[in-house]
């Protein structure tokens, strides 16, 4: 039963927080190439030299995620040695 003179909740207003009160926090990025699914089995029988083909082409943008959201994508390339990624697109 719903009381009709209960009070309802108003929404909290959005507080804008200094940039700087936020600024060291860190996160995780990572860089996705693509995706595969496997059963557990097929898991299980991975051998060293095994290829597994992922979702994406090689000519598509990998994505840049942060707590699992995309909010970029871009091109795979080296630098010293070292992957990085070339930025082409920001969001989602």
């Amino acid at each position: 039963m719903v009381d009709d003179d209960a009070k309802t909740l108003e929404p909290a207003r959005k507080t804008e927080l200094p940039a700087r009160l936020i600024d060291h926090v860190e996160v995780d990025l990572e860089v996705i190439l693509g995706e595969a699914r496997l059963s557990v089995a097929e898991l299980a029988a991975l051998a060293k030299g095994e290829l597994v083909p992922v979702d994406r082409m090689l000519t598509e943008a990998a994505e840049v995620r942060v707590n699992g959201r995309v909010i970029a994508r871009g091109e795979i390339v080296s630098v010293d040695d070292k992957y990085a990624i070339r930025v082409t697109e920001i969001g989602g």
